[in-house]
């Protein structure tokens, strides 16, 4: 499967992201150009190295799960002994913080992770995020890195998923294909989870896709509210908790990389695509404050690597986006798991505006929540 670069840069997220920004920053702006550095010589990087080992620890501000990150920089902080420091939030509220600590000139995070692109435009155009540009610049798409800052890590693809064991071999075939229409059966009657367009960009996308639907539409969600669906503002404790000890059969909403680390440690859930099947990247960048600015900006030049997102794919299950990553994810050797049909496109969303997202999640809680 390929990436459809599309697919990482949704106007949703945008627009939802600047809808925010003035609010958490109280109109506060620096506008201090971004630093440009890079790419290092290798008498250079050897110095970076050096710097980075003496100051022997990195704290990074992440918005993907801790599990998977600390897993992921495992590798990193026994390759150079620099103890990874990991703080991890929701999007918008490592924005808010990373925003406050910024303006009040204090600075503790080396690198923040962010999954929607204008936060990252916003934090270069405000000074905090340097133009960093790592040794392994040209292996990776240029319209993967948001800002010429932020980093791709990896994707995030929304999907239905269930609990095998709590679903007929007929209704999981159903699923399985991305039909939201299976979760209608009477099977699922009070034994499905939705997880709501608050929780992402992925599951705004979602959601919206559902009401665009003309074989759907708020009907389609009404039924499933009517019939005992139960929302879950967040996909993270409802995959590992309610649908993993089958309390509750499926749900929708759930990102793909939230799903994927739980089947790999034995869970029977199981994810099936729907089309369009939306998407978000998280990205990672070097703080303009630093406190420990070589060893963040050698975390970066160590997560940019081949060797590195190979792991990240893995560990995560997502997809990456370096040019010469094969896509070979314990994943795809399950024998159900089929990837998305039409590949990761959220084009519908292109001309989605503020105003109209910010209607759509409103008149969505009105409903559904």
């Amino acid at each position: 499967m390929t990436l459809n670069r599309r697919a990482f840069l949704s106007l949703s997220a945008v627009t939802l992201a600047s809808s925010a920004c003035g609010v958490m920053m109280g109109g506060t702006r620096n506008m201090q150009p971004a630093k440009r550095e890079g790419p290092l010589s290798d008498s250079d990087f050897e110095s970076l190295v050096k710097e980075a080992r003496a100051e022997g620890s990195v704290t990074l501000y992440c918005v993907p799960g801790e599990e998977t990150m600390r897993a992921w920089v495992r590798d990193f902080e026994e390759k150079y002994d620099i103890q990874v420091d990991i703080y991890r939030a929701t999007v918008s509220d490592i924005y808010r913080r990373f925003g406050e600590e910024s303006n009040a000139g204090r600075h503790l995070a080396d690198v923040v992770s962010m999954s929607v692109p204008s936060y990252i435009q916003d934090s270069v155009d405000q000074g905090w995020a340097v133009q960093y540009r790592t040794r392994t610049y040209d292996d990776l798409d240029p319209k993967l890195i948001a800002a010429e800052a932020g980093y791709p890590m990896y994707a995030v693809i929304t999907a239905i998923a269930w609990n095998e064991t709590a679903v007929g071999p007929a209704l999981q075939e159903r699923l399985i294909q991305g039909d939201y229409t299976a979760l209608e059966d009477a099977e699922l009657t009070g034994r499905v989870g939705i997880v709501g367009p608050t929780a992402g960009g992925t599951q705004l996308g979602t959601h919206i896709a559902i009401v665009d639907d003309p074989h759907l539409g708020w009907d389609y969600l009404d039924k499933l509210k009517s019939s005992g669906a139960a929302v879950f503002e967040s996909a993270v404790p409802f995959v590992a908790n309610d649908l993993s000890a089958g309390e509750y059969a499926a749900g929708i909403g759930v990102p793909d990389s939230v799903a994927i680390p739980r089947i790999y440690e034995g869970a029977p859930v199981r994810i099936g695509y729907p089309d369009p099947a939306p998407s978000s990247m998280h990205q990672f960048f070097v703080s303009a404050n630093a406190p420990h600015a070589a060893a963040g900006r050698l975390l970066l030049e160590w997560g940019t690597t081949l060797e590195a997102q190979t792991s990240l794919a893995e560990i995560s299950g997502g997809l990456v986006g370096h040019r010469h990553w094969r896509d070979q994810r314990p994943i795809r050797a399950e024998a159900w798991y089929r990837p998305p049909a039409n590949g990761i496109d959220i084009a519908w969303q292109d001309k989605l505006s503020r105003d109209d997202s910010d209607t759509f999640i409103q008149e969505w809680l009105d409903r559904i929540g």
